[in-house]
């Protein structure tokens, strides 16, 4: 028997209760790993990733506990370890990380509240397509205001374009991967016309912050982007002539500007998805506890059980262990 771990002391009974060793805070965080993997994915995919080992090795040694254990009672049942894997499967693998996936995606359509009038996922396209054109833009461009503006919007036209194009003809299943997994038709969600506005303004801005960079202007620099370009100069020079060094340097600042323009929306989508966690994981555990497993899971396994033995020659032997039984009692009684 369980005691020391697994058992309280009833006060008013004198009896002791099961207390579930799995289900202590620090055993309990391991369960949830996976769910913060959901939620932290767009920020650091491979933390993301890792963190769902520590919720498979504690769904293992809840489900082996279950079926080796009733409570503090030591009594092997498959049926237990088997509800508990569907239980487990249903909150931990599909149920809670499903709602912080959704949680996630709604998050992005709030940006149109604001004054651009386009999602989340419709500015990170623009702010990908712009560190795409930065990277690859020649030197005169990249100096010219002008020239620059006009180069992102042809492009990015063009890449629109493409992707309206790609969507007719490309067959049924692509469609559905490009929309559900990869950021390809984000751009075709919203309004080209407000797409590409959204698209010169940040060009603007973008050119302001190459303006500050080339004046040493601090203050209109973004530390970390100010950093980024410190740190990389030094490289550049040895790397290029005295006429690029600079323009490389500041090349590299712009794109990590660009990058940082995007990881601020993935945090946005990253609390929204813990809030959902802190939310939604209890009432979603509830729901399935009280309403899937109780009332449809385990009562289908009971009946599916039954019907497995009424057909079988289990039925057989269960009855005449029964009759066995009851014969030697007659008997014990007679005698």
């Amino acid at each position: 028997m369980i005691t020391s771990v697994s058992q309280t002391q009833n006060i008013n009974t004198g009896k002791e209760k099961y207390k579930d060793p799995l289900n202590q805070p620090a055993a309990v965080l391991f369960s949830y790993s996976n769910e913060i993997g959901t939620a932290i994915y767009e920020i650091a995919p491979k933390l993301g990733t890792a963190l769902w080992a520590p919720t498979f090795m504690y769904l293992g040694a809840d489900i082996y506990d279950k079926y080796k254990n009733d409570k503090d009672n030591y009594n092997p049942s498959a049926k237990r370890a088997f509800n508990r894997t569907i239980y487990q499967a249903l909150t931990s693998i599909v149920g809670i990380p499903a709602a912080i996936i959704l949680g996630k995606y709604i998050i992005s359509p709030l940006g149109k509240l604001d004054k651009t009038g386009i999602s989340g996922n419709a500015k990170d396209a623009v702010y990908r397509h712009t560190r795409d054109v930065i990277s690859q833009v020649h030197g005169i461009d990249l100096g010219n205001e002008t020239n620059f503006k006009k180069i992102i919007n042809s492009t990015l036209e063009n890449k629109i374009k493409s992707r309206k194009n790609e969507k007719k003809t490309i067959n049924i299943f692509s469609r559905i991967y490009n929309k559900l997994f990869t950021t390809r038709y984000h751009l075709l969600n919203e309004s080209e016309d407000k797409i590409l506005k959204f698209a010169d303004k940040n060009a603007e801005e973008t050119f302001r912050l190459l303006k500050a960079l080339k004046n040493d202007d601090r203050k209109n620099i973004p530390s970390k982007i100010y950093k980024t370009y410190q740190k990389v100069l030094p490289t550049m020079k040895e790397t290029y002539n005295e006429a690029d060094y600079s323009y490389q340097a500041t090349r590299h600042a712009l794109m990590e500007y660009q990058t940082s323009l995007i990881f601020k929306n993935k945090l946005i989508k990253t609390f929204s998805g813990l809030a959902v966690l802190l939310l939604m994981a209890k009432p979603i555990n509830d729901f399935v506890d009280k309403q899937i497993m109780k009332k449809v899971i385990t009562p289908g396994i009971d009946q599916l059980m039954e019907n497995t033995i009424n057909n079988s020659k289990l039925k057989d032997i269960f009855n005449n262990l029964n009759k066995k039984n009851e014969i030697e009692l007659k008997q014990k009684t007679n005698a």
